[in-house]
């Protein structure tokens, strides 16, 4: 499970906040986080760098963990 929302709620971004800056819909938003819709590796860098500009230092391995 990615970590997504948790990082999504410390940059203080509503699912259709970070939808509308990554081109998606809020829906979409929900699915990524979930697991349900898989993202490739340049919108997950583009979420990394979304986080980073508001201040949420994260890198990939963070918001997406190799153990669970």
């Amino acid at each position: 499970m990615n970590r997504i929302s948790e990082f999504r709620k410390a940059a203080n971004l509503t699912q259709s906040e970070l939808g509308a800056l990554l081109k998606r819909s809020q829906g979409a938003v929900g699915h990524i986080e979930t697991g349900r819709r898989q993202i490739s590796i340049d919108t997950a860098k583009q979420l990394i760098k979304i986080f980073n500009d508001r201040g949420v230092a994260c890198s990939l391995d963070d918001v997406f963990p190799i153990n669970n």
